[in-house]
């Protein structure tokens, strides 16, 4: 991969939760969408801007949410004891208002009636698909069977003699019988049947029992992908976006539901791009090049794997890339690698041993492959042939290959005989470890520091990034663009979590230089 797409991984950050999408396509307009939604020196974005990057991340769970809860809350009853509970024991986590608060906050609640909602709607679901599943008595006796058929069978065969008999009588428990056991073992029976696909279609049935229809194509088209049973209606709405047979919901309803738990993220993620894309710029050939590797090395799991981070088409993927490209532009203005660090880390380099191995399980069959190098012609060549076929570890599909390692790094019988060695020249007996039988083959590398100049600046980046520094790079830039929320809440909670990371980097930055006194002592001690 690229270089400069080193800080891909801070985009599931605290502050951004994966790429912002802008579809115009999600159809669905606020009346006060001109709105500003974040102020700064660069560009504004508007509460029009987020509500889409909101909907494109969570915008059906936000409108499932709120339907399931004015369907079942009407249908079914739940134990409000165990949302007491479950209130009391982050009361006792947080003892005070204000730590309270911070946590409700952090958890994207404006108040604790929020959260007990939240934890309605969980037991809600949960009620309704309990009431769906069905339990047999047959299918009670069968697990009554299963489970306590075979102790009866072997207290059946400890009777031999009327000791052994007596003994068995006093160590064993009695067996229960099935009405002893029945809710017990019909429990069982409903967790298993509770399965996610379950608990998805029961939903789904309920909803449509309901009435329930989505009235915006972009949500109906993946609703469609939840619910097989789901009728498509025709009606479209600008400003409804679903409704059922009782209630209407409208599209500053879906923004209210996603503002406290995606704007922040959502936000963040827009105005950072829009800060980046003025200080740096973007290479389009780069991120589609990177795209391509990916599409290579994941084939035809390719689009299932960025599902897994929430993006769900081209142009989100396209995004988030170039958000990790812009980052990683900062990251490297703001820790610059110099050429003495470069020149310092090829001397670093070139001193070390480098080597390919093929580790197997027995010295047998580590002789056979020494037996068939000394009969080849290209020893390399063979050797990585043979690390293929033979090798027994991860090193087997990259020919054997170990790259450098310095003093240490391995375990000493592979150390000391890759350092008996001649560069280009392999064991001729096979150099046992705990880990098997090693044949070993020791090579150098002859590039020139220009050759493996963009390869170090790689490394030294890698060692260098941290995502607290990348956060606190992105954290300056906005400070410096007078970055603000106009939702005092959500600019409460940014200004919390900014506290949390400068704490946290600067004790980073701490245990950093310590590292790096404690290892300058010890080597001038050396």
């Amino acid at each position: 991969m690229k270089k400069y797409f080193l800080a891909t991984a801070a985009l599931v950050s605290t502050l951004m939760l994966g790429a912002c999408s802008n579809k115009e396509e999600i159809g669905i307009n606020l009346t006060n969408g001109n709105d500003k939604f974040i102020t700064s020196d660069v560009e504004d974005v508007t509460k029009q801007e987020v509500f889409n990057a909101m909907v494109a991340d969570a915008g059906l769970t936000a409108i499932l949410d709120l339907v399931d809860y004015d369907i079942l809350s009407k249908e079914y009853e739940i134990d409000t004891t165990k949302i007491d509970t479950a209130l009391e024991t982050y009361h006792t986590l947080y003892t005070d208002e204000e730590s309270f608060e911070s946590f409700l906050t952090s958890q994207g609640f404006e108040s604790e009636d929020e959260l007990r909602q939240y934890l309605e709607l969980n037991l809600y679901r949960e009620a309704a698909a309990r009431a769906a599943v069905s339990v047999t008595d047959e299918e009670i006796q069968a697990a009554y069977d299963e489970k306590y058929a075979t102790e009866e069978s072997e207290e059946a065969e400890g009777t031999d003699s009327e000791e052994t008999e007596s003994t068995e009588a006093e160590e064993t428990e009695e067996i229960p019988t099935l009405d002893e056991v029945k809710d017990e073992l019909k429990e069982e029976l409903i967790q298993e049947k509770l399965t996610d696909e379950f608990i998805v279609s029961t939903l789904a049935a309920e909803r449509e029992k309901a009435g329930f229809v989505l009235l915006n194509d972009y949500l109906e088209a993946q609703y469609k992908e939840v619910s097989s049973t789901y009728e498509e209606v025709k009606e479209t709405s600008d400003s409804v976006v679903a409704k059922t047979n009782e209630a209407e919901y409208t599209a500053e309803q879906l923004y209210q539901e996603l503002v406290n738990a995606y704007g922040l993220s959502n936000g963040v993620s827009l105005v950072d791009t829009k800060i980046l894309e003025k200080k740096f710029s973007v290479d389009e050939d780069a991120i589609k090049e990177l795209i391509d590797e990916f599409k290579v090395q994941l084939g035809t799991n390719y689009y299932a794997f960025m599902q897994q981070y929430g993006l769900n088409t081209d142009e989100e993927i396209y995004d988030y890339f170039k958000l990790a490209q812009l980052q990683d532009a900062a990251f490297a203005l703001e820790y610059p690698i110099t050429d003495d660090q470069l020149q310092a880390a090829y001397e670093a380099y070139q001193a070390k041993l480098k080597a390919r191995h093929i580790l197997v399980e027995d010295e047998e069959t580590a002789k056979e492959i020494i037996a068939k190098l000394d009969e080849a012609e290209d020893k390399e060549a063979t050797f990585k042939e043979l690390a293929a076929e033979y090798g027994t570890d991860s090193t087997a599909s990259n020919g054997g290959d170990l790259g450098a390692f310095g003093e240490g790094e391995m375990v000493s019988e592979f150390e000391e005989g890759t350092k008996a060695l001649e560069v280009n020249t392999y064991t001729k007996e096979p150099v046992k470890s705990q880990f098997g039988y090693h044949v070993i083959y020791r090579y150098d590398d002859a590039r020139t520091f220009d050759e493996m100049k963009e390869e170090l600046e790689s490394e030294l980046r890698s060692e260098e990034y941290t995502q607290l520094r990348l956060e606190t790079i992105l954290i300056k830039y906005r400070s410096e663009a007078n970055f603000k929320f106009t939702d005092e809440l959500l600019q409460k909670r940014y200004e919390t979590i900014v506290k949390n990371i400068e704490e946290s980097a600067a004790k980073e930055e701490a245990e950093t230089t310590e590292e790096a006194e404690t290892t300058e002592e010890a080597e001038t001690t050396e």
